[in-house]
């Protein structure tokens, strides 16, 4: 159990909570929509056929239609234009298809309410751009595995700050304005306000759903500089990849390493100055697309 100790004058401002009141005790939590749970089942069933994944795809409209606008976008970058679910499983294989899936589900899990220190397009933006980010650093990182699950942890990397917006909204807009009054980091201005930081809901919530150890971790530790365990370097990425996120390129070297010097041991990444200025570009060139695609942003309104 996640137990904080707050002061006597945050006590008067509000009750804490605990993990275990968040997760458990009859709490009704984010549920993953089923068509996830049944491809997903179909993706890991070796004698299951891409016609029959392809097939239960397609029974959910939207998933298909972020599925097919994400295969054909630049950041797959797959030759000719794909209109078959079947074609678009076959062609990205099964374990990129599950990436690509949770992706897709991911924009209709939560409906964060209005909140003046939040705003869902800003996350999204920042979720995506530190996910392109890891995907690429991922392409020049040894030990990674798993590439393309590098794009997931830094999508879900702050999952946990949707919850936690739904589930308190005033407490998280005093954690913003905590951070900015008192010059504390972010963690520390959750727990004085909320009594749970956003990384270990974002953990447990993933958990919870029954994702990857992998995925769990990145989520937990990509706020802290220093990583161990046996995904380590996918946590590091994740963490890099976060910090990243802030800064726009064109970055030229000495940019790009005024930047890294702000941020503690990016060098235990094993990249290099060139390739942290590539992935940076690379994000931010793919980064309205991918949200598009997965139905992150706005629709457009014609007014003809």
């Amino acid at each position: 159990m996640l137990i904080v100790m707050l002061s006597n004058a945050e006590r008067d401002i509000f009750e804490p909570v605990t993990l275990d009141q968040l997760i458990g005790n009859g709490q009704v939590l984010p549920s993953l929509p089923a068509a996830f749970k049944r491809v997903s089942e179909q993706l890991d069933d070796r004698s299951c056929s891409l016609a029959q994944i392809g097939s239960t795809i397609q029974n959910d409209p939207a998933i298909t239609s972020r599925i097919l606008k994400l295969v054909n976008s630049s950041y797959y970058g797959l030759p000719g234009q794909i209109t078959s679910v079947t074609l678009a499983v076959n062609l990205l294989g099964r374990a990129r298809c599950k990436h690509v899936l949770i992706g897709s589900v991911l924009g209709s899990v939560f409906e964060a309410g209005e909140n003046p220190a939040f705003s869902i397009q800003a996350f999204w933006q920042h979720s995506i751009k530190t996910a392109l980010i890891a995907r690429q650093l991922a392409d020049y990182t040894d030990g990674i595995e798993e590439p393309e699950a590098m794009f997931t942890a830094g999508l879900l990397h702050d999952i946990g700050k949707l919850m936690l917006i739904e589930r308190f909204p005033q407490q998280m807009l005093a954690a913003e304005e905590t951070m900015i009054r008192r010059r504390i980091d972010e963690l520390s201005a959750e727990l004085s306000q909320v009594g749970l930081t956003h990384t270990a809901v974002g953990a447990a919530l993933m958990q919870h759903w029954g994702l990857p150890d992998i995925l769990v971790e990145c989520a937990r530790f990509h706020n802290e500089t220093v990583h161990d365990g046996p995904n380590r370097r996918a946590t590091h990425l994740v963490y890099l990849a976060n910090r990243l996120s802030e800064y726009v390129p064109p970055l030229d070297d000495s940019e790009t390493l005024a930047i890294l010097d702000d941020i503690p041991n990016w060098d235990m990444g094993q990249v290099s100055i060139e390739q942290i200025a590539a992935a940076c570009q690379v994000a931010d060139d793919l980064v309205f697309e991918v949200m598009e695609s997965l139905g992150m942003v706005p629709a457009e309104i014609d007014d003809a």
